[in-house]
């Protein structure tokens, strides 16, 4: 009997510290997850800034030996305030930027996203940049031959192609509901919205969707296409932090507040639209 109880207390004694090991080492594991959500101290002290854009003229290019983009020069700007070296990683798919946000792999989604309760949960938004609306892009051909989409409602059945998890995927569902017909939705794997509308434009597919803000520039790029019809309504664009992340925000839109309408925004402004 007394064996038997002695078996028991060692048993109890090994299961308390199998418990307090898992303990410490859920621990641990949340300490370092959380630890990688840098705020703007965390960030100085590193001396580097991670972004997260997307692959595009407005996003992050690399021709040549140059790097441009009109968010990459933003964002260049405002690391170079800080005298912090910048980082930057480019994804088309908005669902893995947030993602990676998330997880601390990047400080800041320097990519325009709608403001919109789908990701205000997740993350904080700067002061917006702009209001814009999104557009149908299709090719400007007003003939028998061609399906020319002239009002909403003639977009029943027909498929339009955004890139993968993109922000407009929302937009498409919720015009679907609204015309009582279903809109197909193609989701490209890793083309950016500019990759899109230049398919378009080549006949590869038929629609794509852009914002408004753009449509000068495509016009003026890719003169046999059509963007007047717009799909949706005007939203604000801004960029996203985590949402640990107050002090970074607080000095990113210090920044964005000083630097938007200054001579050396226009100067970037007009190289791009």
């Amino acid at each position: 009997m007394v064996g038997k109880l002695q078996t028991m207390k060692v048993t109890r004694i090994i299961i308390g510290i199998v418990i307090v090991a898992i303990l410490i080492a859920a621990a641990v594991f949340v300490h370092r997850d959380k630890s990688k959500i840098h705020d703007l101290p965390e960030i100085l002290k590193a001396g580097r800034i991670s972004v997260v854009t997307d692959s595009s003229s407005v996003g992050f290019s690399i021709k040549d030996d140059s790097i441009f983009g009109f968010q990459y020069e933003l964002i260049k700007a405002f690391a170079d305030t800080l005298g912090v070296e910048l980082v930057v990683s480019e994804h088309n798919d908005m669902k893995t930027c947030v993602d990676g946000l998330l997880k601390g792999d990047y400080d800041i989604i320097a990519s325009f996203m709608p403001v919109t309760t789908e990701w205000k949960s997740d993350v904080l938004f700067t002061n917006p940049f702009f209001t814009s609306r999104q557009v149908l892009v299709q090719q400007d051909i007003k003939d028998s031959a061609q399906t020319f989409i002239n009002k909403i409602s003639d977009l029943a059945n027909k498929t339009i192609c955004i890139p993968e998890n993109s922000p407009f995927k929302m937009r498409i569902e919720h015009l679907s509901d609204e015309i009582a017909m279903p809109i197909k939705i193609s989701e490209v794997k890793g083309k950016s919205p500019e990759q899109l509308i230049s398919m378009v434009s080549s006949g590869r597919i038929k629609y794509t969707i852009c914002d408004e803000q753009f449509v000068t520039k495509i016009k003026m790029q890719y003169p046999n296409l059509d963007v007047s019809l717009p799909i949706g309504f005007e939203q604000h664009q801004a960029w996203a932090v985590h949402t640990k992340s107050t002090k970074l925000l607080s000095e990113l839109n210090d920044f964005l507040t000083d630097f938007v309408g200054s001579t050396a925004y226009w100067k970037i402004y007009r190289k791009y639209y």
